[in-house]
């Protein structure tokens, strides 16, 4: 961690302003902000890299391939089902490559994102007390939970709002 530590020290003067927003409940405001703007970041990427036309008619394909290979295997066929699982694997990696491409964007800077909140962020500190209980966790989350349960609930709105469903 002390190699890190620079790092941390320009998070801190640049992302731990938002610990100071909320008053006493600072740390559930600041991860749901952190939270926003990484969903945010990981949505601009997303549709930067992602080739939507090239997804969709990968989509579109595919069924269409499945229906064939169910015809060939009907008519026992096995060089054409051998040509048509060629053709799905193929395709399927394509969208694979496609959906994977943001990760070489966002993934080192998630990890020292989550590496310094693990650093700032009190260890074994309720961050949000839930009006509800949750199965194994009870009714208080910590800054991951909170920031889990914050991305899910912002991640979608984004996407919505930024017109980037994929």
């Amino acid at each position: 961690m002390k190699a890190l530590e620079p790092v941390y020290a320009v998070m801190n003067s640049t992302l731990g302003v938002v610990f100071k927003i909320g008053g006493e409940h600072s740390y559930m405001v600041g991860i749901f902000i952190i939270s926003t703007l990484v969903s945010l970041f990981i949505t601009l990427v997303t549709s930067r890299v992602v080739d939507r036309e090239k997804m969709r008619r990968i989509r579109e394909r595919m069924p269409q391939l499945q229906e064939k290979l169910k015809e060939a295997q009907r008519e026992k066929d096995s060089k054409k089902m051998v040509k048509i699982n060629r053709e799905m694997l193929e395709l399927q990696r394509e969208m694979m490559a496609n959906a994977f491409k943001p990760m070489l964007y966002t993934m080192l800077p998630l990890l020292l994102l989550f590496s310094w909140l693990r650093y700032v962020m009190p260890q074994n500190t309720p961050v949000v007390h839930l009006p509800f209980e949750l199965p194994f966790y009870g009714t208080t989350l910590g800054w991951l939970g909170w920031y889990i349960l914050s991305s899910l609930l912002v991640s979608p709105v984004l996407k919505k709002l930024l017109n980037a469903e994929f």
